[in-house]
């Protein structure tokens, strides 16, 4: 797809280019490369280093413009990584100067499937690797909790965005994902909230004013 991606991203002048640091492919059986059906969680080790340092290097050259990797949500703990997330983050930035798409609502998947603390991560993520911001509400499944984008925004994750977010010193935009199916359940009131919380958090980083409490 790499072609098609670079054909608009020279129609649109692209300014910069995400993808989810996660695996959609996987070997299933006689099928060499199945659909995982979502993203599944890659080894934080050397090995996957160089491997998305290549695929990295393929992107920037076909499509000309910055590359950013979001954070998945992961559902269980991944044994035996050489790095954690945030490690291997801050390496891909400083090495690579490939910045973070900061998926706040994944790390809120992550907590409350007990997984990580979204402080501890946020300490430790180099924050100037942050280039874009998501944020969104999720539902639980099969007893997780999943990034389904069905819901507002939870509260934890706005308090996460007020307290951090004037730390991105590199933040160029700000996003709340949802699904069309979930249109009637959210309702237009309930986007048009979102938003407006949205362009009032970006008037106070833009503005370096102190973070208010958003209860």
């Amino acid at each position: 797809m790499v072609a098609e991606v670079a054909s608009l991203a020279r129609e649109l002048n692209f300014q910069w280019f995400s993808e989810h640091l996660s695996m959609f492919l996987v070997a299933h059986g006689s099928v060499p490369n199945s659909q995982a059906g979502l993203g599944l969680p890659v080894a934080y080790d050397e090995e996957t280093f160089l491997i998305v340092k290549s695929k990295l290097d393929v992107l920037k050259r076909a499509l000309g413009c910055d590359i950013i990797l979001e954070n998945g949500a992961v559902f269980t703990p991944v044994p035996d990584t050489e790095m954690s997330e945030t490690q291997f983050l801050n390496c891909l930035y400083s090495e690579l100067d490939c910045g973070t798409l900061l998926d706040l609502h994944n790390l809120y998947v992550g907590h409350q499937n007990g997984i990580l603390s979204p402080l501890d991560y946020l300490e430790e993520l180099n924050p100037d690797c942050v280039q874009e911001i998501h944020i969104a509400g999720g539902d639980e499944l099969a007893g997780f909790y999943t990034d389904s984008h069905s819901r507002l925004t939870p509260r934890e994750v706005w308090d996460w965005t007020y307290r951090f977010g004037p730390r991105f010193r590199n933040l160029r935009a700000i996003v709340f994902e949802f699904y069309e199916s979930y249109f009637e359940r959210l309702g237009l009131k309930g986007i048009i909230g979102e938003l407006e919380r949205m362009h009032e958090l970006a008037d106070v980083l833009a503005s370096g004013a102190p973070r208010r409490n958003v209860g």
